[in-house]
């Protein structure tokens, strides 16, 4: 799977709300990220407030603050992972 994250260098980033510590999927550089995909995966799920994504969801797929993989290198989340932590985020 492409890394899907891209950071504020190669995209300006509009809103950093949504976006977070991650690798860059194009130059590969680690910063600010944003996952547009990831964004609008959760507002077709009905998700569209900005400060429950940022509080309570991964806001990129691959690494972030705070979503490790045990090895501790960066991780793409499936979107079967990214609908069980939207499952848990409602409760």
């Amino acid at each position: 799977m492409n890394n899907p994250n891209v950071c504020e260098n190669c995209l300006p980033i509009k809103n950093y709300f949504l976006a977070d510590t991650g690798t860059c999927g194009l130059c590969g550089k680690k910063g600010e990220c944003f996952d547009a995909e990831l964004i609008a995966f959760y507002r077709s799920s009905g998700i569209d407030d900005e400060e429950f994504i940022w509080l309570k969801l991964p806001r990129l797929r691959g690494f972030s603050s705070r979503i490790h993989s045990s090895s501790g290198q960066d991780t793409i989340l499936s979107w079967a992972e990214i609908e069980k932590i939207i499952s848990q985020a409602k409760n």
